[in-house]
């Protein structure tokens, strides 16, 4: 008798805690008190980003449809707050598409930018490095002169019996996640600064806004 194995439908999941600067220098494994576990430092980057939306539907519902260096991305929030985020990640076009779609009734393609207009444009200095194996530290400083942290956990969950993850498993999972960075950032205490932490986004418009 032969057995098939039913296709697993996953989606990724992204829990981030934004933090204000880095209280050292230099992030090194034995900078502080405890020392990381392990730490090692990723090349940094230069990431180009266009933001859009039609009639701010999409950034009010906690969404942002976004062009990274000629791939296009989807961020949907699915909880937490302005520092504590939890995200579905979309990077199909076709999936994209369709949740533009459903979103703001608009039916565009990708070439056309999915019916969107561009709202924000701007180039990232990203600094990263991964901590205890699976955290990124990420150091992010605008070509506007922002800088912001975060310190993020992804995973990719597998639905069961090859269905799609439900939102329960979805809402469970970014809820451990979220714990376990608050307890990395607890331990961790001396590497980064106290203060409220300013999204890019954020920073951005209040740029624009100014120059009014």
């Amino acid at each position: 008798m032969a057995f098939r194995r039913l296709p697993v439908s996953t989606c990724v999941i992204e829990v981030e805690r934004k933090f204000h600067s880095l209280a050292v220098r230099e992030l090194t494994q034995h900078g502080g008190l405890p020392h990381f576990k392990n730490l090692w430092k990723l090349p940094d980057q230069i990431i180009r980003d266009s933001y859009y939306d039609k009639s701010n539907i999409l950034s009010s519902a906690g969404v942002w449809i976004r062009n990274r260096d000629g791939e296009w991305q989807a961020k949907i929030k699915k909880g937490g707050d302005f520092n504590n985020s939890r995200f579905e990640e979309l990077s199909s076009i076709g999936d994209i598409a369709a949740f533009v779609k459903r979103a703001t009734g608009i039916d565009g393609r990708e070439t056309i930018n999915f019916g969107l207009q561009p709202t924000a444009t701007f180039s990232t200095t990203r600094e990263t490095w991964v901590a205890d194996d699976e955290f990124h530290v990420v150091l992010d400083t605008m070509d506007f002169g922002h800088q912001v942290g975060e310190i993020e956990l992804q995973k990719t969950l597998a639905g069961e019996n090859g269905g799609a993850p439900t939102e329960r498993q979805k809402q469970q999972e970014m809820q451990i996640m979220d714990g376990r960075i608050v307890a990395f950032m607890k331990m961790y205490a001396w590497a980064f600064s106290p203060g409220e932490p300013k999204g890019k986004l954020t920073a951005y418009f209040e740029r624009l806004r100014s120059r009014v």
